[in-house]
């Protein structure tokens, strides 16, 4: 057991939705001045406060460690608005690290140390390293305070603090010598993800430990990291997950039921979906969250006034309920008042609202239980906007119907069009996306397009509309890409990302407030696989399974346990 206390995409929006007196003072310095302090588990481990330090950069590997750590009272820095990242690590301030990450208890014997200054910054913390065995010193009678410490020492340390637990696997390093004092420390340091070394096969014991590394072998110390997610689903003001057990959990605002839980109270942490497993895929709406089984079969739940659950009733459902009629089924897309749904055989089937052809049935009509729409065959993909939807075919060509007053059908009017309608001169088309009044897909050559309302979200340096396909400027080699309200995003083959459109909210995730006419770089995103975009928030699931998210977060969307809204991407949905 720890001693150390530990704190603990699926589509777009697709109404979007279906788819350190201080640890900076120099070894050895004097005084008891301590910085004011908080109870470490009350630090957030995703989404501490804004640190203000000017030279920790938004998005590097430290930056989220460093803010819990001030968050927490473990560091204030080592000026007003510096942290010195690159600053090495001594034995004195490594003693105060552990010491304060632990809640600064108060130990009951002496140190025994000839080169600890009494009343000393530090002498309690090695009085309380000395009393949990966490180190002996460097030889009798002494501590070195102002000796660096190596990450063999620092991995020690940790591991020490942590109450020497037994590692199950093996450390993989080829630098780490067989029954070393270091070895066990270094797999276990390992297998709880807190580091992965310094290159492949490397952990380099006798290199000096930074103030960014010590701050994130802490901050993952202390923080767990988020189980795997399996897809990420961003809806209006709320985000659904499905976590690696097939199982879904879901945060945010729940007005209508949308998170699932039985109840309609809103959540700022992940809450699983009642009696739902065997999930494959999911799709968050506006006030609607449906799933797809492994048997084929669906589920949905939320908001219900315009049959939009397919359950043939018109009520509201707090926990899953199945689409009637639908047994095989491999996508599903929840929108504002409507849903979509794709067969293995490639036709698709809608109910809900029909007030402007949204349904594809050639009729204006509502219906509470899935319908064919005519004319459809070979789909490949589906994506449902607000009030209007769209299907890719294996052949590339898209097809839109519905509401159109926008241009959102791209078929070079702003007619309604009550059942599909390709969009004009696109071929080639590897994935789509409907946001509320604009549309978006990337093609075999790997550039990006978009049609319908613009002020920014069609990416193409102006704000007039389109009704036929406008090229998003500048961008190319795009994987996936995801139109919400007002923004879109994409994510591109080298696992970055970019987005532009309206950023009232941060949504765009430059860091900035200033809406973006062009692709803008999500700051500090990397390893992205697939993007999701909201009424005002975005979110990114990324190659190691787990997910960050930027914009707005009033509700509790980010699934992170609080409503701090971000200007750049942080770590979110620990599920």
């Amino acid at each position: 057991m720890r001693r150390l206390r530990v704190v603990q995409l699926i589509a777009g929006w697709l109404f979007v939705m279906g788819v350190v007196a201080t640890l900076g003072a120099p070894a050895g310095a004097q005084g008891s001045s301590q910085p004011d302090t908080q109870d470490v588990a009350d630090a957030s481990c995703t989404a501490p406060a804004p640190h203000g330090l000017t030279d920790v950069p938004v998005g590097s590997y430290y930056d989220i460690a460093v803010g819990w750590l001030l968050e927490a009272g473990i560091t204030q820095g080592t000026s007003p608005d510096k942290f010195s990242p690159s600053g090495k690590v001594t034995r004195a301030p490594m003693a105060l690290f552990l010491w304060r990450a632990a809640g600064e208890p108060a130990p009951t014997g002496a140190h025994g140390f000839t080169d600890i200054p009494p009343n000393s910054s530090y002498e309690t913390a090695v009085t309380w390293l000395i009393e949990q065995h966490i180190t002996s010193g460097t030889g009798p009678g002494k501590y070195s305070p102002s000796n660096p410490v190596t990450r063999a020492q620092m991995a020690t340390f940790l591991w020490r603090a942590a109450g020497e637990p037994a590692p199950m696997g093996a450390h993989g390093f080829t630098d780490i010598p067989p029954n070393s004092y270091y070895e066990t420390a270094v797999t276990w340091l390992i297998e709880q993800h807190i580091t992965s070394g310094t290159s492949p096969g490397k952990y380099s014991p006798s290199n000096p430990v930074t103030r960014a590394q010590m701050a994130t072998f802490l901050w993952r110390s202390n923080c767990p990291p988020a189980p795997p997610i399996s897809a990420l689903a961003v809806g209006g003001s709320h985000s659904c997950a499905i976590k690696e057990d097939r199982t879904v959990s879901c945060s945010g605002r729940n007005t209508s039921g949308q998170l699932g839980n039985g109840t309609a109270n809103q959540s700022l942490s992940p809450t699983p979906v009642t009696g739902l497993a065997d999930v494959t895929t999911i799709s968050a709406g506006l006030q609607t969250s449906c799933a797809v089984k492994s048997d084929g079969t669906a589920a949905c739940w939320g908001y219900n006034a315009s049959g939009q659950l397919g359950d043939g009733t018109l009520t509201q459902r707090l926990t899953p309920t199945p689409v009637a009629e639908l047994t095989d089924v491999t996508a599903i897309s929840a929108g504002t008042d409507h849903s979509c749904a794709l067969s293995q055989s490639g036709t698709v089937s809608c109910w809900g609202a029909n007030g402007n052809g949204q349904l594809g049935d050639n009729t204006l009509d509502g219906i509470s239980t899935p319908k064919p729409v005519p004319g459809l065959s070979d789909v490949t993909a589906i994506s449902v906007g607000d009030r209007f939807s769209c299907a890719l075919t294996s052949g590339g060509t898209v097809f839109c119907w519905g509401y159109n007053v926008f241009g959102q059908l791209g078929n070079g009017t702003t007619d309604q069009k009550l059942t599909p309608a390709p969009v004009s001169g696109l071929s080639g088309v590897t994935a789509i996306s409907a946001g509320a009044q604009h549309a978006c897909a990337v093609k075999s050559d790997t550039t990006a397009v978009c049609w319908g309302d613009n002020s920014g979200r069609l990416g193409n340096g102006i704000i007039d509309r389109s009704s036929t396909p406008t090229a998003v400027s500048g961008l190319d080699n795009v994987k996936t890409i995801s139109a919400g309200v007002k923004q879109s995003c994409a994510v591109k083959l080298d696992g970055t990302a970019v987005c532009w459109g309206s950023n009232a909210y941060g949504q765009v995730g430059d860091g900035t407030n200033e809406d973006r006419l062009t692709p803008q770089p999500v700051s500090g995103l990397t390893h992205a696989d697939t993007i999701g975009t909201g009424s005002f928030h975005s979110c990114a699931l990324k190659q190691d399974d787990t997910a960050v998210c930027w914009g707005a977060n009033y509700n509790g969307q980010f699934g992170d346990g609080t409503n701090t809204s971000r200007l750049t991407p942080t770590p979110v949905f620990n599920v």
